[in-house]
């Protein structure tokens, strides 16, 4: 049933489509346009339903067809539950059905040809380089969980199959294979063989394999790293290899915390690594996270006491992809998981936001005011809390610079009964309360139009903002419970599924094109009053407008300039480098940052002596001096210069083993007068280091009339012999790793 909606005199169009059941996420299906006019590709959107039938639309849902009529009359009948773009070809898509009936279309549904399967074949695996080649699995019976998978592969389109490997646990097709240096038939694979865990790899579909780990107990692959578990003991361990080198040179991961029981990829699309891990055997629920260097080998405590879902393994950590190094996360309060039960931990969820890439977090600010203009009630300890992915997910869009919308409270603690709808313009410094109630949510235009709707509720309303959500207007809709609204970022349009009070699917597409015919002028010069377009200068937590060593400032639509944002292209713009302080620098491996602010200190004050790796300690067989960590490291990716300077500085051995015997903590000040007290001593470390250069000269002229050349090479020679025996830490972890192939992460497909 198709029926055309025209509100008011706005003339927003609601084309509103009744399926037979809830649907699925969408599908979208591109196919290049043939005419030169307009857009170079044509978007096909596909709807599975709960009951296992397909709509498909041409017109980015404007209209939809029941594409399982269409099969039917081909003599197709299926209970379909899956469909898969190509990674290879963006216009083929598959279908899959629980009776074993396949559907492939080269076409975006224009054409559909079918092929069968056995029905127990389930969990496809499409391969990016040919748009052909297929992998399944199926049950093995006479196999134990969890290696009790058979993989099975087709090269043809899913017309014919073959059997490849049995007792596994987890296989794919490697990330790599669009490498020219990587086979297009790789695959890997965690599977037991003689009785033992092994993750391996093969080109020649198991004919032959490499083993990568034995012990092996599962793997995670991105663009750039491999990761691989193994058990130890009644553990796990992390182990990692670079992409495009050898998978059988694993490394160990440096952890500075013995007892690890679970993993969680975060985030691989920055230079360094998030990673989440459990070390309670008994609450998996409570994670720490930590952040890699530029290798992905080394990693050190970011958070302490991240939120993580039982049920589905996410935690509440949120990136938001608009901005450099800004995270959203949610911890338990450290002084409550002393004091309270295990069960009674939902009650004590809080918010914090990090701007430097994790180095140091910090509560959100709370609004000032609330929906209605009055003042909030909100100091101390109070601050906005909102919630994460183990309830409901934080909206952000990459091309909506800045913008951010999400569900929360003010107070001392996360309150799931007592939600509200906040948004932030300024990527998480500033928030505002737009709404009473908890709603779901989307962006289109970049952010130039809101559109939201009351959540797990029946409703008979929409509302939209053009003005990043100072103002809201109404849109009545048929009474509907929405449960997903879906724009592509450049759109002005949105689809919103839901369900109606019967229980019966329903689509609908909300159209402004019409509303407003102006497209927005002015981005070449944002300082002009007529433009439609502003500078905006990204800030840290204290206000500072360096971030990660530079300046740099965006070119983005005005809050209250109601017109069509559409642009394509980069509004970055670099100002200038920074000099760098403390916000430069995170804790270095083996320290750790408290919350509530202060320095970087040791983890020992963390868990007991024996349970932590002491980064204090001079190396085995330490002579001379050594390089000892002030507790810090540079962020990776920042670009500082100058300024305050803690890397490691040369100490003798016995010193650092004594300071290491006592295990001083430094003392709890704030970061202001941590960065003076920095400064004192580099401004000290600099006097002395004037004496120490003076009385260099003095030397280097009595000897200069000895030989210049020869003195200039024994003391190059001489640095390199002591560099080497001072520098080489306990566990070389970057061994046959030369300079050049060490490569920095930047971007990756997805996480585990």
């Amino acid at each position: 049933m198709l029926l055309l909606l025209i509100i008011g005199v706005s003339a927003v169009n609601v084309t509103l489509f009744q399926a037979d059941s809830a649907l699925y996420s969408l599908q979208f299906c591109l196919m290049r346009n043939s005419n030169r006019e307009g857009k170079d590709w044509l978007e096909t959107i596909f709807a599975l339903s709960e009951k296992g039938r397909i709509y498909k639309s041409i017109d980015n849902g404007y209209k939809w067809s029941d594409e399982t009529l269409t099969l039917e009359k081909m003599g197709i009948n299926d209970w379909f539950y899956e469909i898969q773009s190509s990674p290879a070809k963006k216009e083929i898509i598959y279908i899959f059905g629980k009776n074993g009936t396949g559907i492939r279309s080269e076409d975006c549904g224009s054409h559909y040809t079918w092929f069968t399967f056995p029905s127990n074949y389930s969990d496809f695996k499409l391969n990016s380089m040919d748009d052909k080649w297929m992998l399944a699995f199926s049950n093995c019976e006479r196999c134990h969980p969890p290696y009790n998978k058979e993989v099975h592969k087709s090269n043809d389109g899913g017309k014919t199959w073959q059997w490849i490997l049995s007792s596994a646990m987890m296989a794919s097709w490697d990330k790599l294979i669009d490498s020219e240096l990587i086979p297009d038939e790789r695959i890997v694979a965690c599977h037991l063989e003689y009785n033992q865990s092994r993750v391996t790899y093969s080109d020649d579909y198991y004919n032959s394999y490499k083993i990568i780990h034995n012990n092996g107990t599962g793997f995670f692959q991105t663009q750039f790293h491999m990761f691989v578990i193994s058990k130890f003991q009644s553990a796990y361990r992390l182990h990692v290899a670079p992409a495009f080198y050898d998978y059988a040179q694993m490394i160990n991961v440096s952890i500075p915390f013995e007892q690890q029981y679970s993993y969680t990829l975060l985030d691989t699309e920055s230079e360094s690594i998030f990673l989440s891990i459990s070390h309670n055997q008994t609450n998996k629920k409570l994670t720490n996270i930590y952040t890699s260097d530029y290798q992905g080998f080394k990693f050190t405590i970011s958070l302490l006491n991240n939120v993580r879902s039982l049920n589905t393994g996410q935690c509440d950590f949120e990136k938001i992809e608009s901005l450099r190094g800004v995270y959203i996360a949610n911890i338990y309060d450290h002084e409550k998981l002393k004091v309270v039960k295990e069960t009674d931990l939902e009650k004590y969820k809080k918010t914090v936001i990090t701007f430097d890439k994790g180095a140091i977090w910090h509560p959100l600010k709370a609004p000032v005011t609330d929906v209605n203009g009055q003042q909030t009630h909100c100091s101390g300890d109070c601050s906005l809390h909102l919630q994460g992915r183990s309830v409901s997910k934080i909206y952000r869009e990459s091309k909506a610079i800045g913008l951010i919308m999400a569900s929360g409270n003010m107070g001392l603690y996360l309150d799931e009964k007592n939600i509200n709808t906040y948004f932030s313009r300024d990527g998480g410094m500033t928030w505002y309360e737009v709404r009473k109630g908890h709603h779901i949510y989307s962006f289109g235009d970049r952010g130039g139009i809101i559109v939201m709707a009351k959540s797990n509720s029946l409703t008979e309303e929409l509302l939209y903002s053009w003005d990043e959500g100072q103002t809201w207007e109404s849109l009545k809709i048929k009474k509907m419970i929405v449960t997903s609204i879906t724009s592509r970022s450049l759109y002005i349009n949105f689809i919103i599924t839901g369900l109606d009070e019967k229980r019966k699917g329903i689509i609908l597409n909300v159209d402004f094109t019409t509303l407003h015919q102006r497209t927005c002028s002015g981005i070449w010069d944002p300082l002009d009053p007529d433009s439609d377009y502003e500078f905006w200068v990204p800030t840290n937590y204290e206000n500072g407008k360096c971030l990660f060593g530079q300046k740099y400032r965006y070119t983005r639509r005005k809050r209250d300039a109601k017109c069509f944002n559409q642009q394509d292209h980069d509004k970055l713009h670099f100002i200038e480098s920074c000099e760098c302080t403390i916000e430069d620098w995170e804790c270095d491996y083996g320290f750790y940052h408290k919350i509530e602010g202060g320095p970087c200190v040791p983890i020992a004050t963390l868990f007991e002596e024996d349970e932590y790796i002491d980064i204090l300690k001079p190396p085995e067989n330490c002579t001379g001096t050594y390089m000892k960590s002030q507790g810090y490291r540079k962020v990776v990716g920042d670009y500082c210069t100058g300024g305050i300077d803690l890397d490691p500085i040369e100490t003798p051995c016995q010193e650092g083993l004594q300071q290491s015997k006592s295990n001083q903590s430094l003392p709890q000040i704030s970061i202001k007068e941590e960065q003076k007290n920095i400064q004192d001593k580099l401004n000290s470390n600099e006097q002395k280091n004037l004496s120490v250069i003076n009385k260099q000269n003095n030397f280097f002229v009595i000897w200069i009339l000895v030989s210049i050349v020869i003195a200039f090479f024994v003391f190059i020679l001489y640095k390199k012999m002591k560099a080497k025996q001072t520098q080489v830490p306990k566990k070389d972890y970057y061994y046959g790793f030369e300079r050049g192939e060490r490569i920095s992460l930047r971007e990756d497909d997805d996480g585990i």
